[in-house]
């Protein structure tokens, strides 16, 4: 009796490893149909993107932000799986691609609007000013005070040039906090304001900022006539936007700086309102 009931365990045993074996063998099948299906399916021309669109792009070339998308799509997921695919394309990886090697981009954005079309929206940054080195190697910077390109050397001074560190500040960076960059173009633009209100002066504009440390500004100011005709204002750098225009009106509008002005034989070479009490100007 026992030597029987041995036996049909023994059975029974067999019966479930082969039960169990059939299983596995049935799951296995069923996930390779549904992996090889997938991937056919996945990697069928029809869900392919075959268009990609750029829209906004201005001052970059097409070509080059066609070709980095077009980088970013080659290759597979895990060796098998197009990343060339509508709704499963790598969107993340293109969006962070384009930011790192365009900082010109102020705003991307990409979506699969149709099936096999990739639309690419950019929008490029505009040059506000510009920031040059002791060597002269200059670069835009946008409103918000981001050196974002390396920008030609221009002889009509087209903005406003900002020099200040010797040390070289590599694109994608700001020089300046954007606070600072605000106040600055504040001070800049309300001295200009005061210079179109003068008779005198109405012609001269600001070409260049220069940031000398610790406490002073040095605003080149220009001729729009006269090219070689310029002088300095020099500003103290704490000190409020009103409290610097007041006393430049006020030094303007001095009698005897009007005076000086009309009969010096040398041209202007610095107006200095840095000080409380007393404006000082000097002629070449």
């Amino acid at each position: 009796m026992a030597q029987a009931r041995e036996i049909l365990k023994a059975k029974r045993r067999a019966k479930r490893k082969q039960y169990w074996r059939r299983v596995i063998i049935v799951a296995v099948l069923v996930i390779a149909v549904l992996v090889l299906g997938g991937w056919y399916l996945w990697n069928m021309p029809f869900f392919a993107l075959t268009q990609i669109t750029v829209i906004g792009a201005e001052k970059i070339p097409l070509e080059r932000l066609t070709a980095t998308v077009e980088n970013n799509l080659a290759g597979r997921y895990l060796g098998l799986f197009s990343r060339r695919v509508n709704w499963f394309y790598p969107r993340e990886i293109i969006l962070q691609s384009l930011r790192q090697q365009f900082p010109e981009l102020t705003a991307v954005r990409v979506t699969n609007p149709t099936l096999g079309t990739l639309r690419v929206e950019v929008a490029e940054r505009r040059p506000t000013a510009l920031w040059c080195e002791e060597n002269e190697r200059c670069y835009f910077i946008d409103q918000t005070g981001l050196i974002y390109a390396s920008a030609p050397l221009f002889s009509n001074f087209p903005l406003v040039t900002f020099t200040g560190p010797t040390l070289p500040i590599p694109i994608g960076s700001r020089p300046l906090p954007i606070s600072d960059f605000d106040f600055l173009r504040d001070l800049e633009a309300n001295i200009n304001q005061q210079l179109q209100a003068n008779a005198d002066l109405a012609h001269q504009v600001i070409e260049a900022v220069a940031l000398a440390e610790p406490v002073d500004y040095v605003f080149a100011v220009r001729s729009v006539r006269q090219q070689s005709n310029r002088w300095q204002l020099l500003v103290a750098r704490q000190v409020p936007i009103t409290t610097t225009v007041s006393r430049l009106t006020s030094a303007l509008a001095s009698p005897a700086f009007l005076a000086d002005y009309h009969s010096a034989t040398t041209s202007l070479e610095s107006i200095d309102v840095r000080f409380d009490r007393k404006v000082f100007y000097k002629f070449r």
